[in-house]
């Protein structure tokens, strides 16, 4: 099994306020058709959640935990924000011929501490070995110890990642880039302090946390990983395919 994540920032209008990008899920839709087409079948679509996540999550200030009323309306508002957002894309993918299912975080895993501490995961690969696409997403879950947390597309993915053969990460930039704007093209655990010194803090509006802390997540896995321009369906095709790609590969040694 691979994982293909598709960027909540090369999806939606991440600054905007639920703003879908529809020329980018297009091309998305158009990128995962292609695979399925050819046969490349035994992969999970994750998605982030963008502009349909973050800025809700801001709004209703339940970053750190779901206590009162009001924090419960808003959980179950940007629940439903990301629930619609992952709807529009699997109609988008069936009408070009995917039999995609979408798969709501918030019905299948909780969290304890802003960590998933429970993942009923047989639903996925029963969809996946009977010929679907199963689709997961940022979304709102319970929490354990906060009541509600964020549970972000980057973490699904880490956390099937485990049992993973390899994890693509398709964004709006080539890879990971230095302070000259070049792609790194491999980052290891040897490799990684000099590096995260350049990496950009996170952006304004991103509650799911910095670029160095997703690598160092993707780092403690054994499963190679791969950051790759969304907006190069050959590249992606590529490296779904076993080749090689414009990218930045991600791996612990």
């Amino acid at each position: 099994m691979k994982i293909l994540k598709i960027g909540g920032s090369f999806i939606t209008k991440k600054s905007g306020y639920r703003e879908l990008d529809a020329p980018n899920v297009q091309k998305m839709a158009k990128t995962v058709a292609g695979l399925w087409k050819k046969g490349v079948r035994n992969f999970v679509l994750v998605h982030g959640a963008g502009s349909f996540g973050h800025q809700l999550v801001i709004k209703y200030k339940i970053n750190e935990g779901v206590e009162t009323e009001a924090h419960k309306l808003g959980y179950a508002d940007t629940h439903a924000a990301c629930s619609e957002l992952s709807l529009v894309l699997v109609e988008v993918l069936i009408n070009d011929g995917v039999p995609a299912i979408s798969i709501p975080p918030a019905l299948v895993m909780e969290q304890k501490g802003k960590r998933i501490s429970k993942f009923n995961t047989k639903i996925v690969t029963d969809y996946l070995d009977n010929g679907f696409l199963p689709v997961l997403y940022g979304d709102m879950v319970l929490d354990s110890e906060l009541g509600g947390s964020v549970c972000s597309g980057d973490q699904i993915v880490s956390y099937l990642g485990k049992e993973a053969e390899c994890m693509i990460l398709a964004t709006n930039v080539d890879g990971v880039l230095d302070d000259r704007g070049k792609v790194i093209s491999k980052i290891t655990s040897a490799n990684f302090a000099g590096i995260s010194k350049h990496l950009k803090k996170a952006e304004a509006g991103d509650v799911t946390g910095t670029m160095a802390g997703k690598l160092k997540e993707l780092l403690s896995l054994d499963t190679p990983s791969y950051i790759v321009n969304a907006g190069h369906p050959e590249r992606i095709d590529a490296l779904m395919n076993g080749k090689k790609a414009v990218c930045t590969e991600v791996r612990k040694k």
